[in-house]
């Protein structure tokens, strides 16, 4: 079975297709680069989880991997907040890959958040990992296309469990606790603020977004806080950047600094000044 591996990603409103090269086309230097910087393949041990997120519609998975992906997609749901999907067809309706793909996350998710979805696509040959939000941030181009070309063999050999949760596993490059849906930070801009969230000694967590929805911004970060705080403890604080603003929730007592001086942060989300106000919010915590 010959396979085409591509990337798609999303920005804004539109759609690029990131690489596109049959897998019996990679010149001996690319594969050679690309084996010697690939990693072992290893499988993850998660809790089971009960949401779907593996579409199986071309039948390629046994029970026993169907149920492997699927838990592992809903770690990256809960954990990392992704919104992962896995699909696999047989017929594309009519359409390119990619618009399959971006379709299929707008059922699927409404099209909001950070989208990870892999799509095994037995029509044309041509799978494609499509991300947005945090996954588009996060993701660079080598370690997508390092990736697809490593679970392309994979799925060519039938192994497509093992090619699946290596394309999954892309999800772990984004951080735990910078999460940017709005897709306003750079790469640049989350890393030191993820670094700083992660030697707090509370367990925080900022949410970006944009919510153009009738859903209040409190009940959308219950929402996220609860899906990411489970079964723990800890604070969440989300910038919405339609509004300009910045609110705070936990299921503890917040610190009093931070309830009686979120404003000082406010008043620089207020100015654009997203990354100072971010920081801002965070210095009140600690």
């Amino acid at each position: 079975m010959k396979k085409i591996f591509l990337t798609a990603i999303t920005l804004s409103f539109s759609w690029l297709i990131l690489t596109g090269c049959s897998s019996d086309k990679v010149s001996n230097e690319t594969a050679k680069n690309r084996e010697a910087t690939s990693q072992p393949f290893t499988e993850r041990n998660v809790e089971p989880s009960d949401g779907t997120y593996v579409f199986d519609k071309a039948s390629l998975l046994s029970a026993e991997d169907l149920r492997a992906c699927s838990d592992y997609a809903g770690w990256l749901y809960e954990n990392k907040l992704i919104n992962a999907a896995v699909i696999t067809t047989n017929d594309l309706e009519g359409k390119a890959p990619y618009d399959y793909a971006a379709e299929q996350f707008s059922e699927i998710y409404e099209g909001k958040g950070s989208g990870l979805v892999v799509l095994i696509n037995n029509a044309t040959n041509e799978d494609i990992v499509y991300r947005t939000g945090s996954c588009l941030v996060n993701i660079g181009q080598k370690t997508a296309d390092n990736a697809m070309y490593w679970a392309t063999k994979e799925i060519i050999g039938g192994d497509y469990r093992s090619g699946i949760m290596r394309l999954l596993q892309l999800g772990e490059v984004c951080p735990e606790h910078m999460i940017d849906n709005s897709q306003v930070f750079a790469y640049e801009d989350i890393q030191p603020i993820e670094k700083r969230l992660s030697a707090l000694k509370k367990d925080v967590t900022v949410l970006s977004t944009r919510n153009g929805s009738s859903i209040s911004n409190e009940e959308i970060l219950k929402t996220y806080y609860k899906r990411k705080y489970k079964d723990e403890k800890g604070i969440m604080l989300m910038l919405d950047i339609n509004t300009k603003t910045i609110i705070a929730y936990s299921d503890e007592k917040l610190p009093d600094k931070l309830k009686k001086e979120l404003r000082s942060a406010n008043e620089l989300a207020a100015r654009d000044d997203y990354i100072v106000a971010v920081n801002k919010a965070i210095d009140l915590i600690e």
